[in-house]
């Protein structure tokens, strides 16, 4: 019997599957030239879009796919009026099998090479998620992201970016510059150098900018080796500069960034809008930081922030995983100026500040952008070494601790820790924008159950006024050129006090003009200027007697305030100040919402002066243009008793928190006793 490969039957199977495999060796060595043709319609199919493959074609299959050919042009869903997605001149794509078949619904496809002469892309975004980089429509497949490049080499690229969800109205220019051949001191790659450019409108603001990158263009991704792209660039944005020297890779993916960022700007509202990060209005800025972004997490460590005179730094994490971004983190500063964060509130920027335009208001009105409080949430520890509250003070709060929290919309400042001139200040301030979610920025017209609420709980206790206000330098010029001894400040003594308030409003006029709650403070232990005793009591002989001896302080036996909000209307229940010379009861109002002023000041003397006008000062008008006018009739008297009668329900309340003082001299607790029995006194004789 012959041999079984001797055969007939498997002899003309070996003969066969030999000439296979030399066909197969053939057809892969020409490239396949015939399955243009059905390649096109294979793709059109499988992609559901039209595929135009150009020639020359040269396709092979071992050890993964390579693809060689004269162009290539991919059209665009048929909801995009555009020419194409991409159309590319003398490409070479590079595939590996596993990427494709470990390919899962909503994964970014994943290019392992990509090498063109010439490319032009449309990426389009529209609001609902649809996209141009979207294949195969299913409504059960979620987006896939932008597809991810491991080497991509563009001699002349431009691509058109309209994305509705990210505000971006893009273009973008690229190429890849490939460097000299290898030699034995310089490595082939060393002269390869990419550049992107960009110009356009990225919420609703200018940008260009320009970066440059040692290697690959930077929309290519991480290799598995995890190689960098070494990149430098700058950009442009509404008045905010920012320059970058670090690397780059996977630009339009998951934007591995690593580096040095320097950001000048108006404010560090543009550079959050830039960044899609909630960052408050201030005043101009310059910052340093050294940045990292691996997948959906930032990390920065801001080494020197200069915003106004504040000197600050901080180290962050922002967190981009969650459904709702989360920045956790610290800051820290050796000087921070309140003023600095004034733009925050509302009032004028440097640049508005410059239009000269008429003031009509003393509160700011402008609109804050209290919806971006939805875009993301925040634990931020906050330690200022040195607190500027501005010229009126010659003592910071040193130090100043806090704890910033953002969660769904409601921004708090709690566990307020400050401490100035011997005394502290505690408590907490609050914010509820959550209704505003999904509402665009500086809205006009609000429903009022979406109406922010402000709420704050403040207690400051035994801040030394004689080391907190500021002695102008008038005075003390004045003083040095009368060899007077140097100057005090007008008011001293400890002073203690709270604050519990809650309003609503999207600007700080409307929150203010809804102000409800009360302000409770003391002054003990201190002393008041002689000549604003004197002309409170309008006693004119004594006050020029002051005048021309010299303003001694006069004891100061007790000031309480305390004032009652109702819908933005500011009261006084109490408005006391007493002295050995004169006791002044305050009543009124303060109009916030109007800034109207309406306060009457009447001062009984306990002296005895020829030339006292015993009549009520009345302080009117609005915040602007205040008005201080004396009652023409000298009714003090009447005035004041009439004042007390009103004052026994509120005097019985607050009695019991007001500080005895330490007995040096008559205290709160004394005076005001005294004043509620005189009062109920008048009343039993009425």
């Amino acid at each position: 019997m012959p041999p079984l490969f001797s055969r007939p039957l498997f002899r003309t199977f070996w003969i066969t599957l030999l000439l296979l495999l030399i066909a197969l060796g053939a057809c892969e060595l020409a490239g396949w030239p015939f399955l243009r043709a059905p390649a096109q319609q294979f793709l059109s199919e499988k992609l559901e879009r039209k595929i135009v493959i150009t020639a020359p074609f040269e396709l092979h299959l071992l050890g993964g796919l390579y693809l060689r050919a004269g162009g290539l042009n991919v059209s665009a869903p048929e909801a995009f009026k555009v020419p194409h997605f991409v159309d590319v001149k003398e490409a070479e794509l590079r595939l590996r099998y596993r990427d494709l078949l470990t390919l899962k619904p909503g994964d970014a496809y994943r290019i392992k090479s990509l090498r063109v002469q010439e490319i032009d892309a449309r990426v389009l975004r529209n609001r609902d998620g649809v996209s141009t980089w979207q294949f195969k429509q299913d409504d059960q497949e979620p987006p896939r992201p932008f597809p991810i490049f491991e080497n991509l080499v563009i001699h002349n690229g431009s691509a058109i970016v309209r994305d509705a969800l990210a505000e971006a109205d893009l273009d973008l220019h690229f190429n890849t510059q490939e460097g000299t051949e290898q030699t034995a001191t310089k490595p082939a790659s060393a002269a390869m150098q990419s550049n992107v450019d960009i110009e356009g409108k990225l919420r609703k603001q200018a940008l260009r900018g320009h970066l440059s990158t040692s290697g690959f263009l930077p929309i290519a991704s991480l290799k598995e080796s995890n190689d960098t792209v070494r990149s430098k660039g700058w950009v442009e944005y509404g008045g905010l500069r920012a320059d970058f020297d670090g690397q780059v890779a996977d630009a339009l993916g998951e934007q591995s960034i690593k580096g040095t960022l320097t950001v000048k700007g108006p404010s560090l509202s543009l550079f959050g809008n830039l960044v899609s990060t909630v960052l408050p209005t201030t005043a101009p800025f310059t910052l340093t930081t050294t940045l990292q972004k691996e997948g959906g997490l930032w990390l920065a460590d801001v080494t020197s922030a200069h915003i106004g005179s504040s000197d600050l730094t901080g180290k962050f994490k922002y967190d981009l995983r969650p459904t709702t971004p989360l920045l956790t983190g610290d800051i820290r500063g050796k000087r921070f100026v309140l003023a600095d964060l004034g733009p925050a509130f509302g009032t004028a920027t440097e640049a508005e500040a410059g239009e000269n335009a008429p003031r009509t208001r003393a509160i700011p009105d402008k609109p804050l952008n209290l919806p971006a409080l939805n875009k993301m949430d925040a634990r931020i520890s906050i330690l200022m070494d040195y607190v500027d509250l501005g010229s009126a003070f010659q003592r910071p709060i040193a130090p100043l601790k806090a704890t910033l929290q953002l969660e769904k919309g409601k921004l708090g400042l709690a566990d307020i820790d400050a401490n100035t001139a011997d005394g502290s200040l505690s408590g907490m301030i609050s914010v509820d924008a959550s209704k505003l979610n999904g509402l665009e920025a500086e809205v006009k017209k609000l429903p009022p159950e979406a109406i922010p609420v402000w709420r704050a709980e403040l207690t400051w206790k035994n801040i030394d006024l004689y080391k907190w206000l500021k002695i102008s330098q008038t005075q003390r010029e004045t003083a040095k050129k009368e060899n007077q001894p140097e100057p005090q400040p007008y008011l001293t003594g400890s002073l203690n006090g709270k604050a519990k308030l809650d309003g609503k409003g999207q600007t700080t006029a409307e929150l203010l003009g809804s102000l409800n709650g009360n302000v409770f403070m003391t002054v003990r232990d201190g002393s008041v200027s002689h000549l604003i005793v004197e002309a409170l009591g309008l006693d004119i002989a004594q006050a020029l007697g002051v005048m021309i001896q010299g303003d001694s302080p006069v004891p100061l036996q007790c000031a309480v305030i305390d004032m009652q909000a109702t819908h933005g209307i500011l009261s006084p229940r109490v408005g006391l100040m007493d002295t050995p010379v004169t006791r002044v009861l305050t009543d009124g109002h303060i109009d916030m919402g109007k800034e109207q002023l309406d306060l009457r000041l009447v001062a009984k003397p306990k002296n005895v002066s020829p030339l006292t006008v015993r009549s009520p000062i009345h302080v009117q008008g609005s915040f602007l243009q205040p008005e201080v006018t004396i009652e023409k009739t000298p009714i003090a008297l009447r005035v004041i008793g009439g004042i007390a009668l009103g004052l026994i329900n509120p005097l019985a309340a607050i009695l019991p928190f007001v500080d005895p003082g330490n007995g040096k001299q008559a205290s709160c607790a004394e005076v005001l006793q005294q004043l509620k029995q005189e009062a109920t006194s008048a009343k039993t004789q009425h």
